[in-house]
Formats: C-alpha cells, structure tokens, sequence
C-alpha cells in the first residue's frame, strides 16, 4: 500500500483559557495523498487555521499522531519541525508576511538562506520564480510599492523557493479583490496541475469549488470530507525534484553576511533610534579608549621620569671591608659590560675626588667628577655655553674642565664668561670648555653638585686622582623590566672576569616594583571609569533590542514559518547587536584617536594608544554587544511561531 504523504490519527488541540481548557480540534482523522488540491472549510472557530498550522507543523498536537511520509512528526523536535518546514511546506498567508525593508526577490530568498542554498544560485532561482509569476518587471521594488496581488504573487513564490512540495494558503484571497483573487486562485491551480499539494483554507465556497476534495470542520471536528481528490500525475516528481538536500549546500544557521545585511537592513528602519543607541556605544567606547591611552600615556611618563632618575639603572661598586676596597673596579670591566650585555643603553664608569683651585687669583676647593663623554652628552644637564668634552679628549688624557654653574659664577664672576680661559687643579693647568646652567634654571626635579666640576675619565685618572681604579660604575637598561636579566648578565661578567664575586649591585628594585603597582592601578582605575560608561552603553542597547523584538514578532513568527530554526533566530538578533556594537567601537575608536592626537598637540603627550589599548575597546564594544544582546536574543528565539504571527 501506498504511503500517504500526510496522515492524521485522532488529532486533539487544547489550549488553556485561565483555569479552563478549549479544544480547538477533537479526534480528527484524515489523510491527504500527494496531489491532492484540498480546500478546508468552516465558520469563524471551526479549527480550520489550527489544522493548517498542525499539518504545517508551526503547532503540535496536544494528543494524536501525525505522519509525513511514515515519519512520526508529533515526536519530532523544535528543529526538525524547522527542518519540514523548511524543506517541505510552503505558506501563503492572508496578510502577506512580507518583510517590509526587502525587495520582492529578498523576501523570495530567505527560505533558501535557511535551506543553506548559495547566494547565487538563490538568487537566480528567485528570478526565475518571479518572472514565472509575472513580476519581472518588480524584482528590486519593496513590498510598499507592489499591489496586493503582487504581493500575495511574491509570497507564493517564496512558498515554492525550497520546492514547496505541500503549499498551505491560509485565507490567500481575503485581503484582495475578486480580480486579483481570481488570479492568486488560478496560480494555486497551475501549481496543483504541476503536481504541487495544496491545502487550502477558506470560508469562501466560490474559492473552495476550485479544489479537488472539500473538507468542512465545525467546533474542531471534520463532519464533511469528499474523499481523497484525483492527485496529479506529476505530484512524484515534485515530491523529489525540488528538495534543497538534494542540490543544496547545507548550512547549520544561516550565514554570517546575509545576517549583517538583514541587521543593517532593521538598522536603518528606525534612524533616530539606531543613532541614539550609536551613541551611546561611542561615548563608551571613546571612554574606555581614552581612559586606557591616558593610563598608558601616565604610565609612560612615570617610566620616563623614573628611568631619568635612575629607575632603569644599576650602580656597581667594589665591596668594601674596614681594610678598605675589596676589588678593583676598572675602566675594561666597564667597557666589557658595554660592549657584552644586552639591552644597555650607556655605561658610566665614574670617579671622584676633591680639588684646590687657582683662577684669577682666587683659590677654592671644589668637589669633581671624572666620567666619559658618553655619559656628558646623555646626561640631564644642560650646558649654558661652551661644549663638553668629546671621547677623543677623554682617550688623549687632554686637561679641559667642564664647570658648574656656581662654581664658575664664584671663580669669574655673575657676568664673567669663564669658557676659554685656564685655571690651576692641585697645580696643573686645565682649560674650561663649558659651563653648566644653574639648578634654578634647569629641570627643578634633578640635582647635581654646581658647586663642582666634570673632567674627562682617564684625565681625572691620571692628572688629578693618580689611580686606576673606580668608584662606581652605572649602568642604564633600555627599559625597567630588562633591569634584572641585565642585573645577572653583569654579575656573571665581573665573577668571570674577577674570579670571585668582589663587588656588590645596587638596583631600584623597590621603586621599581611601586612603579608598576602605581601603574597597574592607574590601568584599573581609568579602565573602571570607562567600563561605567560602557555598561550603561550596553543596558542601552538592551532596551533598543527589546523594543526591537516586540516590534518584530510577526517578523519572527514569519522566518520560523519559511524554515527558520530557534538557533538561527537566536544568531539573527545577536548579530544585529553586535553589529550595531561594532560600528560604535569603530567610530568611538576613531574619536579616541582624535581626541588623544589633539590633547598631545596641546602639551606633553599625556595620551598613548597601542594596538593592545584599539583592540581592547573595540572587543569591549563587541562584547557588550554579545551579552547585552543576548537576553533580547533569547527572547525571540523562545517565541511559538503561532503566537508570533497572530501578533499585530
């Protein structure tokens, strides 16, 4: 015996109504061949609109069996419910359900992008579906600009888009005019002649009389049924011919971009709203940006200055005992260092001692400093006039003398110029070749001896000191956090170069250590004040997608009717606020990067964004868009496709 294409068995419905249960169907039994074109009949409330949606599988039965094909639907789940939708039926409703932003072929196209169907290749078989139809001519209008036989002509293509095996018209002709009924009546049955089963349901006997089988329902009960109909010859090809799993690429959830085009597409239905909720995400995402790039800009002014003051540095000394100096720290060790260890920017071997001074007839003891040209020239000081000494000076043992700038004021006088002239050093003369500028007038937060002078290295060695050795040796690491790998690099240097750990390094390792703390907080603190903006941002775009939600449901009601599953629907609407999140982080990034170049024009760069900092504000955009986004989501994937197109 032949399989019927649909079989009912003893089919109840019951919906509760407060305490009390109404039964909209009661034992219906029926079968339908494929072929058949049946018309169900009967008065307002007979059950014939819960019939439809049963055998569409938009509603389940609350007792009963229902069969397609042998296969046992009352057992099946949310998504393969979907998937018969999507693959077999095909609805034709009063009121159209067209979606109001897409033209006529967009709105044929979207049961294929559930059906997983290729851009392509559901394009042009839209088209073709349409120009079969008689709308060539309206391929690319929107449904406000077609008549009302022309729309219910668009969704009667779209209720053939997957092959529309079992075609459900609910009411097709009660919102048209006998000429464009007649028509939309006609085209149902060129689709049954082609073997196409259709199900018709109708108050109207004028329309029912097109049909093959006439089935009548009152108070949930068929009390009228012709008999099975004559089905068409060609009703087995079309059983197969047009299943999208037979041509179709399948897909789990439709894709990616033709979910961004419908989220631009609902975006753009309400500018002022979709603004306002831009907003908000910008000014969040500007205010994290910004807060970040000012904690990085803080941060790095805090480095630079603690680097200055020597928080990037090391001191070597010799250790010392009470018979004095244990090692012998010397000019090759710190040149070994320089040219051996990674990550060091200068070495400054250094010694000092004291001096008498005989210039102009006046004689003073001054304090001094011996060190290299290299370290002069990186120095915080600032020369007021002359120059500083150069290396080839240093390696020549040449008796030039660099002076502070009280010193120099106190040998010469306020407005004597001190640069070119000589004077004695415990007897030896020297040429003074710079003066340096005064401590008022120079970065008011570094200190050094003014009162004192600077020498090349190896003439304060020879000319002044008379040894070789030297008091420290300091080290500046290019950044804070090589210091302690430098550190060990240096100690491994000097034990194989001294055979024994005879010196001791100093690091700022506390300082340091608060330094990073300080900035940790900085980061937290600035990054909170951000996020504040940013969770109020997303609320926002909460609110909107709730709105957005209640606005749509027929909308919703519609994409589970033409195939949609609850995970599709569900990835819709998340994607909808993740992309009007994304745009905002985009935008409010750009405004970050505006604002930090113009306040950085104003002054000392006080704002720095790395890529770090763009690619946390633009995932924190992204973010809020998911999990904002999510409840609204959840909300119009839970939806029951029934109650969704009855909405107004």
């Amino acid at each position: 015996m032949t399989v019927p294409l649909i079989e009912l068995r003893n089919i109840c419905r019951r919906y509760a109504a407060g305490s009390v249960s109404v039964a909209a169907l009661k034992d219906v039994d029926l079968v339908i061949q494929p072929g058949e074109f049946v018309a169900v009949m009967g008065p307002s409330g007979s059950g014939k609109s819960t019939l439809m949606n049963i055998i569409g599988c938009l509603d389940r039965p609350s007792d009963g069996e229902y069969y397609f094909r042998g296969e046992a639907v009352h057992r099946a789940d949310a998504d393969e419910l979907a998937r018969l939708r999507r693959e077999v039926f095909g609805f034709v409703f009063q009121s159209y359900n067209l979606l109001g932003m897409a033209t006529a072929r967009e709105n044929v196209e979207v049961p294929a992008i559930y059906a997983g169907i290729p851009r392509r290749a559901r394009a042009s078989r839209a088209t073709s579906l349409l120009e079969d139809l008689g709308l060539s001519h309206r391929l690319g209008h929107q449904p406000g600009e077609l008549s009302g036989g022309e729309q219910q002509r668009v969704a009667i293509a779209r209720a053939l888009m997957n092959g529309g095996r079992v075609v459900l018209a609910d009411e097709p002709t009660g919102s048209l005019d006998s000429a464009s009924g007649r028509e939309i009546i006609a085209q149902l049955e060129a689709l049954s002649n082609q073997g196409h089963t259709i199900i018709l349901v109708t108050h109207d006997p004028n329309v029912a009389a097109h049909a093959h089988r006439r089935i009548e329902l009152l108070d949930g009960h068929v009390v009228a049924d012709d008999g099975p109909g004559l089905p068409s010859k060609d009703a087995a090809s079309v059983s197969t011919e047009a299943d999208p799993r037979n041509t179709a690429t399948r897909a789990p959830v439709s894709s990616f971009r033709d979910s961004v085009r419908t989220a631009m597409r609902a975006l753009r239905t309400n500018r002022l709203r979709t603004s306002l909720t831009l907003l908000g995400i910008i000014i969040g995402v500007l205010s994290v940006t910004a807060m970040l790039g000012l904690a990085e800009g803080v941060q790095r002014g805090i480095m630079d200055s603690f680097r200055l003051l020597g928080g990037a540095s090391l001191q070597i000394q010799p250790n010392f005992d009470q018979n004095g100096p244990g090692t012998t720290l010397t000019i090759a060790d710190a040149d070994a260092i320089r040219d051996e260890v990674a990550n060091v920017i200068s070495v400054t071997p250094q010694m000092s001692g004291g001096a008498r001074i005989l210039a102009g007839g006046t004689t003073q003891f001054a304090r001094f400093t011996a060190t290299t040209a290299e370290s002069m020239d990186s120095g915080p000081w600032t020369l007021a006039e002359g120059v500083y000494f150069t290396a080839s000076q240093d390696r020549n043992h040449e008796p030039v003398v660099v002076l502070g700038g009280i010193l120099a004021g106190a040998l010469f006088g306020e407005e004597g110029n001190a640069v070119g002239e000589h004077i004695l050093l415990n007897g030896s003369p020297f040429q003074v070749i710079g003066v340096l500028k005064r401590p008022e007038d120079t970065f008011a937060g570094y200190q050094y001896n003014a009162y004192g002078f600077f020498v090349p290295l190896r003439t304060g060695a020879i000319r002044l000191l008379n040894k070789e050795s030297l008091d420290t040796v300091g080290v500046l690491v290019a950044e804070t956090h090589q210091v302690a790998a430098a550190q060990r690099a240096i100690d491994a240097l000097l034990v194989r170069r001294h055979g024994q750990r005879d010196f001791q390094i100093q690091n700022q390792e506390a300082a340091l250590e608060a330094q990073n703390n300080v900035s940790n907080i900085l980061r937290m603190l600035f990054g909170a004040i951000g996020g504040i903006s940013l969770v109020v941002a997303g609320i926002g775009v909460m609110n909107i997608m709730l709105a957005t939600v209640a606005e749509r449901t027929r909308e919703i009601g519609l994409r589970m009717a033409i195939g949609a599953r609850r995970r599709d629907i569900l990835f819709q609407f998340i994607c909808e606020a993740v992309v009007v999140a994304g745009l905002g982080g985009v935008i409010g990034l750009g405004l970050a990067l505006v604002v930090g170049e113009a306040v950085n024009m104003i002054g000392a760069t006080v704002m720095a964004f790395t890529a770090p900092i763009l690619l946390i504000g633009l995932s924190c955009a992204t973010l809020t868009g998911l999990f904002f986004g999510l409840a609204p989501a959840r909300r119009a994937a839970g939806m029951d496709p029934v109650a969704a197109l009855a909405a107004q």
